[in-house]
Order: structure tokens, then sequence, then C-alpha cells
């Protein structure tokens, strides 16, 4: 975990560095593990050094790629052109700003467009970077995987920034169908899931494509506004929980067939590629898909204790192949909400389980008539240990993630946890019959509409608990925002989750 944590802060030193720098670091890096090979305990150090390399070497890579052509230069000058290139994202609407009430009524959109074209100033040129769009309401209906021609004005970002440049149209974007045959497949079965979901109620039609693929554009302002303030938004969003229900279904149906381990690891591994295209390509699937491989290939190589090295190993391969991922808080989420699941909530749903049992043991009479007290087996064992885990898991993993949220929105939502958990039963089922609309819809669309309107039962719970939580007075808690106030509440929170422990001791 060690080397991991090196390359996390190696990338997010490295990105806007210049390339000399990164050059000569990436040598004396390379240079300084050949020389620890030789030490009997220099294996972690030459390792983590290795990585610093190949992330300088990364980041040198992409600065290069990024400045051939004009791109850059034309960004600098503010200039007006014409660019051409494919949609990396949906068109996701600009979050009303309440400090700027005035922007609601000039809504905009913004979409991710990997530039691989682009004229101005007299002159056309290649380029391979990704372009950020801010649209108007035109640019509403681009999709995941288009051909996008536009004319706008160009603006320079930070070397930080993902994005080379972006851009502020001038008219309506003009679009075409993916040319990539696994491009045009993944935008045929997600418009064939909206199709299923055409007549479900407003809410279900909003949210099951987003529990499903990570589609929220039919999802309504107020519903997404209440996922909000609940901390139910992670639920539309491809993350590692909808690659597990993918991969846990396939192995759960594969056993139930009788068919061996290796085989069902390479059925789950499939069923994840075949999700990831399904998904898009968008940063969160790779992220997801990256991780939920790793834990394929750890499982395949040893039967327990590999959750935590293959979340290091996912971590370490997608900051190499994309450095910039070091500042995404969705990459930080995502690595602490699956550290959580990893690390905290078997110990957390253990310890209660075994507090639990403490206090409702059975007794018997033993040897002498001594009464002995033993802890319930069987299904009440599992039962127990069920119901512990479904409290610990949205516990674990909002005190993990509370202090990177905060970062992102002024408020602690307080009913995170209670609703996380009222809405934890409808989430596998909504999203498994999503995924059977989606499979089902191009060879019977009677059986997908069914399957969405099953699926569609769950995500109106899902919704009922989102306006319910937010309905309820005092549920934000207002926080200062920043990098010492988000410190202070993680300091809190380590706080409360010691703080049993100290009272024991101190009561003793």
């Amino acid at each position: 975990m060690v080397p991991a944590l090196v390359v996390w802060a190696a990338a997010a030193a490295a990105l806007p560095a210049p390339p000399a720098l990164l050059g000569a670091v990436a040598v004396v890096a390379v240079t300084g593990a050949t020389g620890l090979l030789g030490c009997r305990r220099g294996g972690s150090a030459a390792l983590a050094l290795v990585l610093v390399g190949a992330v300088c070497a990364s980041v040198l890579a992409t600065q290069v790629a990024r400045g051939r052509g004009q791109l850059e230069p034309l960004a600098a000058q503010r200039a007006v052109v014409v660019v051409e290139g494919s949609a990396v994202s949906d068109a996701h609407r600009v979050r009303p700003d309440p400090a700027r009430p005035w922007a609601d009524r000039s809504p905009r959109w913004v979409v991710g467009l990997r530039a691989e074209r682009v004229t101005g100033r007299g002159s056309t040129t290649a380029a391979d970077a990704e372009v950020l769009v801010v649209g108007g309401a035109a640019w509403e209906v681009v999709r995941r995987g288009d051909r996008v021609l536009a004319r706008g004005r160009l603006e320079a970002t930070d070397a930080a920034d993902p994005a080379s440049a972006v851009l502020t149209p001038l008219g309506a974007p003009e679009t075409s169908p993916p040319t990539g045959r696994w491009a045009r497949w993944g935008q045929e079965l997600r418009a064939g899931l909206v199709r299923a979901c055409a007549t479900l109620p407003p809410d279900a039609r909003g949210l099951l494509p987003g529990l499903v693929v990570g589609d929220t554009t039919a999802l309504p302002p107020d519903l997404d506004a209440a996922m909000r303030a609940t901390g139910l938004t992670h639920l539309t969003a491809v993350s590692g929980g909808n690659t597990a229900l993918v991969t846990s279904a396939v192995l759960v149906g594969a056993t139930a067939l009788g068919i061996g381990r290796r085989t069902r690891l390479l059925l789950a591994g499939a069923a994840l590629l075949a999700f990831a295209a399904l998904a898009g390509g968008e940063p969160s699937v790779l992220r997801a898909a990256v991780m939920g491989a790793a834990v394929l290939l750890g499982a395949g190589a040893s039967r327990g204790g590999a959750g935590v090295p293959a979340l290091a190993v996912a971590a370490t391969a997608l900051l190499v192949l994309d450095p910039w991922l070091s500042r995404a808080a969705g990459f930080a989420l995502s690595v602490l909400a699956t550290g959580a699941l990893l690390v905290l909530v078997p110990a957390w749903s253990a310890r209660l389980v075994q507090r639990v049992g403490a206090a409702r043991a059975l007794h018997r009479p033993g040897l002498r008539g001594h009464p002995v007290r033993t802890a319930p087996r069987g299904w009440t064992a599992r039962a127990g240990e069920a119901l512990a885990a479904a409290l610990v898991v949205p516990l674990a993993a909002q005190a993990v993630c509370a202090p990177v949220v905060l970062l992102l929105a002024p408020d602690v939502p307080l009913l995170a946890v209670p609703a996380n958990l009222l809405a934890a039963p409808a989430v596998a089922p909504a999203t498994l019959l999503g995924l059977a609309a989606v499979a089902l819809e191009p060879v019977w669309p009677p059986a997908a509409v069914a399957a969405a309107r099953l699926g569609g039962l769950g995500a109106q719970w899902l919704a009922l608990v989102a306006r319910t939580g937010a309905a309820v007075p005092g549920t934000q808690l207002p926080w200062p925002q920043g990098p010492l106030p988000a410190l202070g509440l993680a300091a809190a929170l380590v706080g409360l989750a010691l703080a049993p422990r100290a009272l024991r001791r101190w009561s003793r």
C-alpha cells in the first residue's frame, strides 16, 4: 500500500511540472531503483522509485501528445476554431449555483470532447486531447460516442486540468452516430434501456438508467437535489458497486450451475468487460472496471486476503495510466470507499456481531450445573452477520468519504447513513432488473419493459427515501469548506470512532 501512496503523491506533484524536470526525475528514479536492487531490504523502495519514474514518464508523454498541433496555442490566443472529435461523456446540465441565481436563467450543459482535428487561424491540424465544452440547450442531445463538429471560442486551462482547453460554442453542434463498433453497440443498448423505461413514472424513468449505466439525463432536478441532501448521489454514478453486482450475479449463477472456479472467474471477467462497454468509457467506469479486474485476479491467485493488495495494484495502475486522477475527487472517493469495504466493514461487522451475540448469548447447563454461554449458530448467525454488514457498510463509507465530499459541497448530510441503510435493499434488485431490461430489449422488448417496470419499483422506493429525507428540517449540517475544515471533520470522525473504546477504558 505504501508504494501506491507514494505514486499518488508523485502524480499530483508531477502534473504542473515542466517536461525537462519530469524527464530528469524519471531518469533519477529508475537509476536509484537499479542501485537499490542489490540491497537486502530495498525491494519496496526500488518498486516505489520505478513507479514514480513511470508516473513522470506518463505525464511527460501526455504533455507531448497534448502539445501536438495548434490546439494549445489557439487556446492561449482565445481563437475561434472548429473542433472535430467524439464525445467522451453524456451532456450534463450544470447544477444551479445558489450564489449566482441569475445563472439559472440560462441553463448550460457540459460535454467532454476528445478533439481529433482543430481548424483555426487559417490552418487545420490533428489533435489528441480532451476539450471541455460548456454550451447551451442545443448540447443537451449529445451522448457518449457521438461524432461532434462544433465551432466556438477556445480558452486555455491549467496544466493540472485533465482538459487541454475549454470551448464556448457558437451555435449548435453537428452530431452523427459513433463509428466504432463497441461505442455504437453500447449506445444502442443504453438507448434501449431508455425506451424500456419510457412508460415508468418520472422519478423511476430518470433514476433507473442512472442506477444501471449512470445515465442521469432524465433525472428530475428536484430529485437530484434530494439525493444530494441525503447522501444518495453515489447511486447514480457507475462505481465499484455496479461492477460488484454484475460480477456477483455471474459468480452466483455459475456456481449454481456447477461451473468450476477458474471458469467462473473468467465468466465474471467477461461480464465486467461487457458492462464497461455498455456503461461507456467515462473515468468512473474505467476506475470501477480496473478495480474489479484486479480483485478478480487476486481471487484467482489466492482464496483470501487479496482485497487490499488488489486495491493497491488497481489504484497504482490507474495513476500510472492517467496521472490526472491523482487530483480527481471521484478517484479519491472510489479508493476510500473500496478501502472502507475491505478494511473497516469486516472488522466493524464482526465486532457488532460479537457484541450482540455476547448480549443475547444462549445459556445451557454445563458440567456440575454451571451455565455455559453459547453463541447462536446456523441461519440465525448468518442473518445476524448480514444485518451487521448492512448497518456497517453505509456508516464506514460515509465516515471515510465525508471529508472529501465536504470539499465538493458546503454541508454535511446528517441523514446519509440512515438513508443509505433504507435504500440498500432496493439497489441490487433495481440494478439487476435494469441490466436484464438492457439485455432483453434488442430481442424481446415486452420482456424488457416488464423487467424495467419491476426495477422501477425499486427506483421509486429510492426516490421516496430521498424525497422524504430531504423534507426533514435540519438534515444539513453547515461546515466551512477548504482543506483545513475537511481535516477537522476527519479528526472529528476519528474521535467519534475511538470514543467508545476510550470511555470503556476510563470506566474501568
